[in-house]
């Protein structure tokens, strides 16, 4: 699973944390293409 973990420091504290998981590469691993999914839906299928 891809995954960015990003903080923000104030002076020598961390005080904020973003954590981004890539969702659409975790469902792909599991079999369920996301993008392709929505592909068919916008398509009418």
């Amino acid at each position: 699973m891809r995954v960015a973990d990003w903080w923000r420091r104030k002076g020598d504290r961390l005080v904020q944390n973003w954590v981004f998981i890539d969702l659409p590469d975790l469902f792909l691993q599991m079999g369920v293409d996301l993008f392709d999914r929505l592909e068919q839906q916008v398509r009418g299928k």
